[in-house]
């Protein structure tokens, strides 16, 4: 066993209740999200493991770090969306290069116009999914900060009426 292993020993047997808690780097490259979940850095994205199962691939570590708050907090309805909003946007953004690309080849500027007028629309709808991304993430993030005993949760007046006053 080297030094680090058995750092990584003592620390997890010093350190159980907060482990659950933690996001943190090995010297792999990867992260420990929450003692649960992988985030490895791949060519094109980040892949999440949960419990050794492949999630899948994300664009942006924090794509994939907000599906892991989602997952761990039971959202799993934000958790796929979040999911298949980064699959759409990954989608997007090689369609719009390769069709760029092919336009800025053509030599034809009546072919490369109606490439520039269909790229539009797929411009416009990357901005919409990246909102619609961003929103999740946020929504992710709420759900991180509300804290782990639920500290900064809302309260609400509590207005009671004595009789007679």
């Amino acid at each position: 066993m080297t030094n680090n292993q058995e750092f990584e020993k003592a620390l997890r047997q010093e350190l159980k209740e907060i482990l659950p808690n933690t996001i943190w780097q090995n010297d792999d490259g990867v992260y420990s999200v929450f003692d649960r979940y992988s985030i490895a850095p791949k060519k094109p994205g980040y892949r999440v493991f949960c419990s050794a199962t492949d999630v899948g691939l994300f664009s942006t570590s924090r794509a994939a770090l907000s599906w892991c708050i989602a997952d761990k907090y039971k959202h799993y309805n934000l958790a796929r969306e979040i999911l298949l909003l980064d699959t759409k946007l990954s989608s997007l953004n090689s369609d719009i290069n390769v069709r760029a690309n092919v336009g800025d080849r053509s030599k034809n500027p009546g072919f490369r116009e109606t490439i520039e007028t269909k790229l539009e629309t797929k411009i416009i709808r990357k901005k919409q999914v990246e909102n619609e991304l961003a929103n999740c993430v946020s929504r992710a993030k709420y759900c991180q900060q509300r804290g782990f005993n639920n500290e900064t949760v809302r309260t609400g007046r509590n207005q009671t009426v004595k009789a007679g006053r």
